[in-house]
């Protein structure tokens, strides 16, 4: 690595977004430090293929895969990676011009497995006064962020994983992750498709098994805008209580520290989801919810939610609806 040149590959999902997602592309070739490439991992149709094609370079390069899923895109693009380093950004996100320069002092430490910056939300209309590390609750950062403010980066170490429950400190877009530590963990997984909030399974392990280092500058912009779901506060509900669910079920790594926080935390986390899917009408969620609901939390107010549903569904005349493909159901088997 040198100070012109980033042994960083940076790896773009990109689903039929052209614009976005050529913006996303300038925003990294736009950069104080170079990165060694750029991979658009093209999972749309022909012509956003053939469009990408005529925007390859000797910076971008196109990888072309069928459209099965943003986890299966950042997977071919991050085997296809030749750099030590892979950042995976978004294609409707930005980079502001000094992210690869400041996550190169934390990758030339030589300890982190895994690095992020903080983020600010944007969209056409206004950038969001705070960032994401500025909202976090109080206390969050207590023990982790340095009390001297000019510190550029920090080396966490093992993140406590209890903090995930409250707040979700790194995103793809914000990341940078050994190529090779992100193979070993087994990469991004493709069963998460469709559920909202998926790269946090990502993230899971990656912090229960990896060295974080965190930039304290928001160096990303995280748009918000029609065509994505940053905005459905109830469907990142509704999935990280799936990736949570899903975590304590089938990952054998957990620290005992998160398992017993998540012992502790979904019981609440579940009776919220049965609430949401009743006030929705999603009898699917509903009896989903239902599956993983202990028998001595399933309260009358509870069984009331459901035996009304059930009869509301009824006198309506409709077929219970079932659970749509791409829920994450109590008998999805783990990996």
């Amino acid at each position: 690595m040198t100070l012109q040149t980033a042994d960083i590959s940076v790896v773009i999902p990109s689903f039929d977004r052209k614009r976005l997602a050529l913006e996303t592309v300038q925003s990294v070739l736009a950069q104080s430090v170079a990165v060694r490439e750029i991979i658009v991992v093209a999972n749309g149709s022909e012509d956003h293929a053939a469009f990408w094609n005529a925007h390859s370079s000797d910076r971008v390069r196109v990888v072309r895969i069928a459209p099965i899923g943003k986890q299966a895109a950042r997977n071919a693009g991050i085997r296809a990676a030749r750099g030590a380093w892979v950042a995976t950004l978004d294609d409707d996100d930005l980079y502001l011009p000094e992210f690869i320069a400041s996550v190169v002092p934390a990758i030339e430490d030589g300890r982190a497995d895994l690095i992020s910056t903080d983020h600010r939300k944007f969209s056409p209309e206004r950038d969001d006064r705070l960032t994401n590390f500025e909202t976090a609750p109080a206390r969050y950062w207590s023990g982790i962020r340095p009390a001297d403010p000019s510190v550029p980066w920090s080396l966490v170490g093992k993140f406590p994983l209890p903090l995930l429950l409250k707040r979700v400190p790194a995103y793809p877009s914000t990341s940078v992750i050994r190529r090779d530590f992100a193979l070993a963990i087994g990469g991004y997984n493709p069963a998460m498709n469709g559920i909202l909030s998926e790269d946090l399974e990502f993230l899971i392990r990656a912090l229960s098994q990896g060295q974080l280092a965190l930039v304290w500058q928001p160096l990303v912009r995280y748009r918000k805008h029609a065509g994505n779901d940053t905005s459905s506060k109830l469907g990142r509900a509704i999935g990280r209580w799936r990736i949570f669910e899903f975590a304590r079920e089938c990952h054998s790594i957990l620290p005992d520290d998160f398992r017993a926080a998540l012992d502790r935390d979904l019981p609440a986390r579940r009776r919220k989801i049965f609430r949401i899917a009743y006030d929705t009408g999603d009898q699917a969620l509903m009896d989903e919810v239902w599956d993983k609901l202990r028998r001595s939390h399933r309260t009358p107010a509870v069984w009331l939610r459901r035996l009304s549903a059930k009869f509301r569904a009824l006198e309506s005349g409709k077929t219970m609806l079932r659970a749509r493909p791409d829920r994450l159901q109590p008998e999805v088997e783990c990996a």
